[in-house]
């Protein structure tokens, strides 16, 4: 099925709120929907496909194993690793689109859990990896649309740290791969990035597995000083305002919360924006 005709298709279905019930073969439908998840129009990418995948997720539409075919598709290089690398192209919505069907899957798995130790071990990999390798950071791409890949992966990110699969080493490089995206040079943040990570790592913090000289390290690896190598002037100084307003929006999130390890979270939090 080509785009145009995926578009009439998908807009008829969501003229009758996006019930899969008229639709004969709800799954074939969905393959043609992986094969433009990464379309350059934001119509079909984002409020047709993206919108109704995530609609039929939730309402389980979908078995187990069509989830878990859509996992691993997500996952694979053709979507989540297409053009890895690329800045600038179109084919960072591939792999930010594809990122986002993530946490709708999670969800369900955390209602009535079907993926295996061994899958959410895959998640976990192919997301870390994603995350430390992904370049373009782009938010709102002029006519094109959302690609906001930092903000896309950190929704992931806390989904998936809500499994009860991931334990102390595994949150540990869930945190570690978010550094590589809030200590961002390239660009400054303003498409609310911080926050999305922020609410990442809060899901994470509030695991209560990670041990205080675990905390106490990420913290330190957020410090911009010792990212200057090799770097503008620039470069250092949008690295440094993206850390600092990372660090208040953390601390605004948790600035109520008393169940540990967040008490002394906001300490190291205050002792970071201070060193800065």
């Amino acid at each position: 099925m080509d785009a145009l005709a995926l578009k009439q298709k998908l807009r008829q279905i969501q003229s009758a709120n996006l019930s899969a019930h008229e639709v004969e073969h709800p799954y074939e439908l969905a393959l043609h929907m992986m094969q433009h998840i990464g379309s350059p129009d934001p119509v079909l990418r984002d409020e047709l496909i993206y919108v109704t995948f995530a609609t039929w997720i939730g309402q389980g539409v979908f078995s187990e194993e069509q989830l878990s075919q859509l996992l691993q598709m997500a996952l694979d290089d053709q979507h989540l690793f297409h053009g890895i690398g690329e800045q600038g192209t179109d084919s960072v919505f591939t792999r930010t689109f594809s990122v986002l069907l993530l946490p709708p899957i999670l969800s369900v798995d955390r209602q009535r859990p079907f993926l295996k130790k061994e899958d959410i071990e895959v998640i976990h990999h192919r997301l870390t990896t994603y995350l430390e390798h992904e370049k373009d950071v782009r938010g709102y791409a002029d006519e094109k649309g959302w690609a906001h890949a930092p903000a896309h992966a950190a929704d992931a990110v806390e989904d998936l740290a809500q499994s009860p699969y991931m334990e102390r080493a595994a949150l540990l490089e869930l945190l570690h791969a978010l550094t590589v995206k809030i200590t961002e040079s390239s660009v400054v943040y303003i498409h609310d990035e911080d926050q999305r990570i922020a609410h990442a790592v809060v899901t994470i913090l509030r695991r209560n597995l990670l041990e205080q000289n675990d905390i106490s390290s990420w913290f330190d690896s957020l410090n911009p000083n010792d990212k200057t190598e090799g770097k503008s002037l620039l470069e250092i100084s949008q690295m440094s305002l993206n850390v600092r307003v990372f660090l208040q929006t953390l601390y605004l999130a948790i600035r109520t919360e008393e169940a540990e390890p967040f008490p002394a979270v906001r300490s190291l939090i205050l002792q970071a924006l201070e060193k800065k």
